[in-house]
């Protein structure tokens, strides 16, 4: 009997697991406590928590995508002096440990401020060491539900991980191999066409999102991702070392877009095109990317396949 749960895991899987989210935070913050030698402080409760919290799975592979806000509620004391507040943390997200934390106070006294400044010096140090367990507590939890060990979940393909490096390469202009991005020093230039075809082992609407969606690109790009899937909508990536706008979408089929990198000449922008291609058991992608600088060619070809192709392949499977 065949398993219900995607068998071989070649489909981006994905669970909403925001309501356990919630759950986990509340048990793992309320109670917390930082003592000094004369003040006490503890989180109260969670206030709230609000955002994406998803589990994704393919090829075999957990991956933890979530970005959220969290609200807490605190309370200190210093002998008979006792006040409470508030602690926001705008973004808890999967691709950074950098928390910030913005700590406000019901009374505006004398008093409270030192009682204030020990919760931010010492109780938000405890807040983000529990913080820094949500990843492997959500797979951990949540996992199981979606992964199916054993040789029915292995994968015929394996594929090489992209560290972090990839996006600090390419906000700095390298690339591959000896090719490097040339940084053109006159307005007038000549261009060319660069033309490529990859294929992946998943589905074309599952790559259209892997090259679209925020919270994917973030991930193959090892960087947080300024981009939305909407026509005449402007992107960054890897730092703004590209950016472009999306000119025409079709959802699973075709991506139209300029684009450029910072080291062009100012104001210069390409336009790439990008077609999916579903077939039996994979999806190919052809590239057809105009107005490339003449000494961009080779930079260009060896950036779309190392810091695109390869880091999808390497992230996702």
């Amino acid at each position: 009997m065949a398993d219900w749960r995607n068998v071989g895991n070649w489909h981006w899987k994905e669970k909403n697991c925001l309501a356990w989210a919630k759950t986990y935070l509340e048990s793992q913050l309320t109670g917390l406590e930082a003592k000094g030698s004369d003040i006490s402080a503890k989180v109260t409760s969670v206030e709230s928590v609000t955002g994406d919290v998803d589990l994704n799975i393919r090829k075999g592979r957990l991956l933890a995508i979530y970005d959220v806000e969290l609200k807490l509620e605190w309370e200190a004391t210093k002998g008979d002096e006792k006040v409470s507040g508030k602690i926001t943390v705008p973004e808890v997200a999967h691709d950074t440990d950098a928390y910030v934390y913005e700590v406000t106070a019901t009374s505006t006294s004398t008093a409270a401020l030192p009682l204030k400044d020990f919760v931010r010096a010492q109780l938000t140090q405890i807040i983000g060491q529990k913080l820094g367990n949500f990843t492997e507590d959500l797979k951990k939890e949540n996992g199981s539900e979606m992964y199916i060990a054993g040789d029915s979940a292995k994968s015929s393909e394996t594929s090489t991980p992209v560290s972090g490096q990839v996006a600090k390469d390419f906000k700095e202009g390298k690339s591959g191999g000896t090719t490097g991005v040339a940084k053109t020093q006159s307005a007038t230039f000549g261009t060319v066409v660069v033309k490529q075809t990859s294929e992946f082992m998943c589905s074309a609407s599952d790559l259209y999102a892997t090259l679209t969606d925020p919270q994917r690109v973030a991930v193959w790009t090892r960087a947080q991702a300024d981009i939305k899937p909407e026509v005449n909508t402007k992107f960054r990536l890897f730092g703004g070392h590209i950016e472009g706008e999306f000119t025409a979408l079709v959802p699973g089929k075709r991506i139209e877009q300029t684009w450029r990198v910072a080291t062009w000449p100012a104001g210069h922008f390409s336009k790439a095109t990008i077609e999916l291609e579903q077939l039996s058991n994979s999806t190919r992608l052809s590239l057809k990317q105009t107005g490339v600088p003449l000494n961009e060619e080779d930079a260009t070809k060896a950036n779309w396949e190392r810091y695109y192709w390869n880091s999808i392949k390497g992230s996702f499977g």
